[in-house]
């Protein structure tokens, strides 16, 4: 599933390459993803003026004059780019279109359809983002917040930094890589960490998250930016997917269920 970088890297490269602001049409295919796209969304988005592209957490959210559009890419959900709707074919899985005045737009496709496409007029009273955590690259993300949530739980520190509701975006991918960076074993108590554990961890997160942005994101299977091309993430990955250790050691990584989730780590490296 798309992360805090795969979207953010979607979101940059459609600020860059969406010009045109009103929307000429939009086109529903097939209503059905995780839940089905409402008809009433048409209404809204018609001649409607985009002001701004955002993320927020694992949600890409387009932000119009009186309301926004919230896209979640879910497990397999691509957005591609068109520079011209003329002789455009429409492919299997393409679920919606979204054209904009100048002839451009974009195209979602989702093989698995566990993505999803709402609209809101108050953005803030929305169930998929109200209850959504801190962002893990803002000043609001540092070591005494998440000390403060952590010494408070007796949860696996990995599932506390995969709570969506305390920290937003990170999915298994970076949070494998982000404790394996701090030096802690994805399965230790949050409660038992103390404070420069959660100094090490906060400065870890920021780290593999920027890095993996700057990277494109992660394509271990189905992700893909909005040209078609895969995120590099995947060969500076240091645990997730790997059979053995990058010490020096070259230790075999023992590989465990967190919460029903693959969790890779190194009995060595990792305390």
């Amino acid at each position: 599933m798309p992360e805090l970088p795969e979207v953010e890297t979607v979101c940059r490269a459609l600020k860059k390459n969406i010009k045109s602001r009103e929307v000429s049409q939009f086109k529903i295919f097939n209503r059905n993803l995780r839940w089905k796209i409402d008809s009433k969304i048409n209404k809204c988005v018609h001649k409607n003026i985009l002001l701004e592209i955002i993320r927020k957490g694992k949600y890409l959210l387009f932000v119009f004059t009186d309301g926004t559009l919230i896209i979640h890419l879910g497990m397999t959900g691509i957005l591609k780019f068109f520079i011209s709707y003329k002789n455009l074919k429409i492919e299997n899985h393409d679920h919606y279109q979204i054209i904009f005045k100048d002839g451009t737009g974009i195209i979602y496709n989702d093989v698995r359809k566990f993505g999803s496409l709402h609209w809101s007029n108050k953005i803030e009273n929305n169930f998929l983002i109200k209850n959504l955590g801190v962002e893990p690259l803002s000043n609001k993300f540092n070591a005494d917040y998440l000390y403060s949530v952590g010494k408070k739980r007796k949860v696996a520190i990995k599932n506390l930094i995969m709570n969506q509701k305390i920290v937003t975006g990170i999915g298994n991918i970076y949070a494998s890589e982000s404790l394996f960076l701090a030096k802690i074993q994805p399965n230790k108590k949050s409660n038992r960490l103390n404070q420069q554990n959660y100094i090490d961890l906060v400065s870890a997160v920021k780290k593999v998250l920027s890095i993996a942005i700057r990277k494109g994101g992660t394509t271990i299977k189905d992700f893909k930016t909005i040209d078609g091309k895969p995120g590099y993430f995947h060969q500076e990955l240091s645990v997730y997917g790997r059979e053995t250790c990058p010490c020096e050691l070259n230790i075999k990584l023992k590989k465990i269920k967190i919460n029903g989730r693959t969790s890779f780590f190194c009995g060595k490296c990792q305390k």
